[in-house]
């Protein structure tokens, strides 16, 4: 499975988003989150989106009608030249829209009248040259077929605004009534320039033709305002049915065992957050709902700077549970270490030893958080400072003192992720307590240091098993610069015995601050890598934060990603293991 707290699926960014933020690799917060939700950041997308598959549809249909021109009247008439020309424009506009450009909705606005008027151009200026050459070659039956072929032409170009272009009926209205004049309007030009066309007109233009045609267009524009404006109502419909109490979800930012993340913002407070639910389908499980209710309420519990913040909890009035979590932006350990490779030790030293205080705060209170993991650690930007770690997804908290009476997984079910767990959780032979953790954090430390986990293997039961009774590779044969003093403290968190480790986090924060090159790292090292690297080479850009997106992960996606029993039938992708 993707990281969920990576800055990966797009954003609709271009995700996130809707407004157009940074790209989805960038630590930097989107500035335009405000607009998370709002009609206009929603259509901005949502126009762009149907306007390049509008231009899609108009490329293929000029493309086709164009070869047919070709062969019919080859390159010498000045149609098909016109004809070209209008092909290549709507290839260049076709090019532009799937391009980076990031238009505002008013450029949009404008590029889509600007677009369907140079269609309805071609029309108009294809029928004025027709019917031009049947007045001065007479043909009264030619004649009135073109006029119909344009009236049938209109009648397309309406409908395909009407179904492409997001719009009120008014604003529709607006643009399609001088599509239905079109083809009356060159007949009166027709008249107006060439008085000889006289003649023919009155044969062709009787009342039961000029009212034929005439209702053919009244329908037809009738039928593509009424279809805009239905479907803009039905848009605003399913944007109210995402509103959950006081939050208005935008795009999904991921899925895992115990539920989907959606960025999300609160109406009043036009605060970004990010916010986890479960379905009611879901909620009628009772093992589910309560480990839901167990991550939230140990969450809740936590104050610390570098643990994720819960804002909000609550059930919908459709049953979905859920609650509201800060943002983070940034990227997690894991995805930072297979992107950019392993850390000095001076940043994995600044990094584990905020973690270590936040599994104090944890401890303290009497919780095991037994899933700890590079991508389970973030770093964050916060309070204008970078580097800053964030525990998130306790999912498997487990109580120290005994739990809150559900039983909450199977005696014999292995809980953890295989690439980082600590032995007795594999064993069962004890209850986990805080010296797993310590473990966990061991192999973090390991893994940011060598680019791999400490062990590796072909499934999840071979891994499992090595932790338990393989000996640990030295950190510094893997990566010979590994200082010899966190060598030690990581090869000390990994011993197999849990009364041979750290006995809590603090004692491991102090080894980590003993280390020569505990001070090595800084805020301001941190916000110069930042600057650094603002974006991912070669990384998609980001997308509108859609309503209807279905794409995983921007930058600050606080997500469970563990399996919903926390059992290990099997490995997630992302976890899985692999010899390096």
């Amino acid at each position: 499975m993707q990281d969920p707290y990576s800055t990966t699926a797009d954003h609709p960014r271009g995700e996130a988003g809707a407004a157009l933020g940074p790209a989805r690799d960038s630590f930097i917060p989107d500035r335009r989150l405000d607009s998370v939700g709002s009609e206009n950041a929603e259509l901005r997308w949502l126009l762009q989106q149907r306007l390049r598959a509008a231009s899609v549809v108009l490329v293929g249909g000029f493309g086709l009608f164009f070869l047919r021109s070709l062969l019919l009247h080859r390159l010498e008439s000045l149609t098909v030249l016109f004809h070209a020309l209008i092909l290549i424009l709507l290839t260049l506009s076709l090019g532009l829209l799937s391009s980076t450009w990031r238009p505002t909705l008013r450029e949009l606005r404008i590029y889509e009248v600007g677009l369907f008027a140079t269609v309805t151009v071609f029309f108009m200026a294809g029928q004025y040259v027709q019917m031009l050459r049947y007045v001065r070659w007479p043909n009264s039956m030619l004649f009135l077929a073109s006029t119909k072929s344009t009236v049938l032409c209109s009648l397309l170009v309406m409908l395909s605004y009407a179904i492409f272009i997001p719009n009120t009926w008014r604003r529709a209205a607006a643009v399609i009534v001088p599509m239905a004049v079109v083809p009356l309007a060159v007949l009166w030009i027709l008249a107006l320039l060439h008085p000889q066309s006289a003649v023919l007109l009155a044969q062709v233009a009787s009342l039961d033709q000029v009212t034929e045609h005439a209702l053919f267009l009244l329908l037809g524009a009738f039928t593509a305002i009424f279809g805009a404006g239905t479907m803009h109502a039905l848009r605003l419909e399913v944007r109210e049915a995402r509103m959950l109490n006081q939050y208005r979800l935008g795009r999904k930012l991921g899925g895992g065992g115990m539920g989907e993340v959606y960025l999300a913002e609160h109406r009043m407070l036009k605060r970004p957050c990010a916010v986890k639910l479960i379905r009611p389908e879901r909620a009628a499980d009772a093992h589910t709902l309560a480990r839901f209710e167990r991550e939230v309420r140990a969450t809740a519990q936590l104050s610390h700077w570098n643990t994720i913040l819960i804002f909000d909890y609550g059930r919908h009035d459709d049953g979905t549970f859920y609650y509201a979590m800060e943002y983070l932006p940034g990227l997690s350990l894991d995805v930072l270490v297979r992107r950019h490779g392993p850390m000095p030790a001076s940043r994995v030293i600044y990094l584990l030893r905020q973690a270590c205080d936040a599994l104090h705060e944890a401890h303290q209170n009497g919780l095991v958080h037994r899933d700890i993991k590079p991508g389970n650690l973030f770093a964050a930007l916060r309070g204008g400072h970078h580097d800053v770690t964030k525990i998130l997804d306790f999912g498997l908290v487990k109580t120290l003192q005994g739990g809150d009476g559900i039983q909450l997984s199977r005696e014999d079910t292995v809980a953890g992720s295989p690439l980082y767990i600590a032995p007795e959780q594999v064993l069962l032979t004890q209850a986990p307590d805080r010296r797993a953790d310590v473990y966990s954090l061991g192999a973090v430390a390991y893994f940011l240091l060598t680019g791999e986990p400490p062990f590796t293997g072909n499934n999840a039961m071979e891994v499992m098993i090595a932790h338990t009774r393989d000996t640990v590779e030295l950190p510094s044969r893997r990566r010979p610069d590994v200082p010899p003093d966190l060598e030690r403290v990581i090869l000390r968190c990994l011993e197999k015995r849990p009364d041979d480790r750290f006995p809590d986090m603090p004692s491991l924060a102090a080894a980590l601050a003993a280390c020569t090159d505990a001070d090595g790292w800084s805020p301001e090292q941190a916000a110069t890598w930042w600057r650094e690297h603002p974006n991912i080479p070669g990384a998609e850009p980001s997308r509108p934060v859609a309503p209807l997106a279905d794409q995983s992960g921007t930058s600050g996606v606080p997500l469970a990603n563990s399996s919903p029993t926390g059992s290990l039938s099997g490995l997630e992708p992302a976890e899985a293991p692999r010899r390096l």
